[in-house]
């Protein structure tokens, strides 16, 4: 199987790794820079393209889209048109504009899409899918998601300004670069109904963008969640909880970032009357790794990806009414 990377900013650097390091795949790449394609060349020994087109020319099976999000649509239609199933990564798109044209096109050319949702791989976030599913807290009512850090302290040593995160042109932003919330909620609890949100600009960080959001979901199930993104916190932070009648779970991370951490997993026990700890298993830095294993797993064998394109979608369509009820001061239906 062939696997071209399109663009080999550091998520796409990261892919190249991985799925070398999965073996069983021929890696190609390409990249506008010509600094960056040496570096791939360099360190991984691969063959790498100064354009899309020329690669694509070259017909691999499977194309993982690493571009800027504003670019994902037209590139992933150039994909498709040359046969390969897809991998996007989050998020989908910067706004709702040729999704469903996008999406008609995917589903015509039987092709797998992939959206990469890598949180959803986290060894914490599926023990909390497997007891959402099993019953254990009952009919989960409320929840709450929260992601918070200060923006100089993303990318230590690198110049936050220089950023997508400060370019909301380029698909960066807030809201967009940490929906995997929006994502991780709604596997949790299913779809959302109407959103309520606030969000803006308050601190003095050089961006273009919003730096703190809370939002209040009406999920269709009937429960109620909230969702507080910030750049601003001086450590870093990323929690849920979810509850039922008398029953709830909460997961943190206090001692490092969850792409190196596997947090603290906590669920409440009646009978002792406090919280317990519940034992994780797993690497939490291969999540990057297991959704590209998904992925060429559902590639070869036909099956649906744990995250496709239609949920990737979604979340797009959240992210539309979160920030149309923050500019209308309304509650909106997704």
């Amino acid at each position: 199987m062939k696997a071209l990377v399109l663009g080999c900013g550091s998520i796409g650097m990261r892919h190249v790794d991985h799925l070398l390091r999965l073996g069983d795949v021929t890696v190609e790449a390409a990249d506008l820079s010509p600094a960056i394609r040496q570096t791939v060349e360099s360190r991984f020994g691969v063959k790498v393209f100064s354009d899309a087109e020329t690669a694509l020319e070259r017909h691999p099976d499977c194309v993982l889209i690493c571009t800027p999000a504003e670019s994902h649509v037209p590139v992933a239609l150039q994909a498709l048109d040359s046969g390969a199933h897809l991998f996007i990564e989050k998020p989908v798109s910067t706004d709702l504009d040729g999704l469903a044209g996008l999406m008609a096109r995917a589903e015509t050319s039987g092709k797998t899409v992939q959206v990469g949702y890598n949180l959803r791989f986290h060894p914490a976030m599926i023990k909390i899918k497997r007891m959402v599913e099993t019953g254990l807290l009952g009919r989960v009512l409320v929840a709450h998601a929260e992601f918070g850090l200060y923006l100089d302290k993303w990318w230590p040593g690198r110049d936050y300004r220089q950023s997508y995160m400060a370019h909301a042109d380029l698909g960066g932003g807030l809201l967009l670069d940490a929906s995997h919330e929006i994502d991780s909620l709604m596997w949790f609890l299913g779809d959302v109904q109407e959103v309520s949100a606030m969000g803006g600009k308050l601190s003095d960080l050089e961006i273009d963008g919003a730096d703190v959001f809370k939002v209040i979901m009406k999920m269709k199930s009937g429960a109620m969640a909230s969702l507080h993104l910030d750049c601003l916190q001086p450590t870093y932070t990323r929690m849920y909880r979810l509850a039922g009648e008398d029953t709830s779970l909460m997961w943190d991370c206090p001692k490092g970032r969850a792409d190196t951490s596997l947090g603290r997993l906590q669920t409440f026990d009646s009978g002792l009357g406090r919280f317990k700890s519940v034992r994780l298993r797993g690497d939490p830095q291969d999540t990057y790794v297991e959704e590209l294993r998904d992925f060429l797993r559902c590639v070869r064998t036909g099956q649906a990806p744990l995250v496709g394109l239609e949920q990737g979608i979604r979340v797009i369509e959240v992210i539309e009414a979160i920030k149309s009820s923050i500019e209308s001061g309304q509650t909106v239906t997704v």
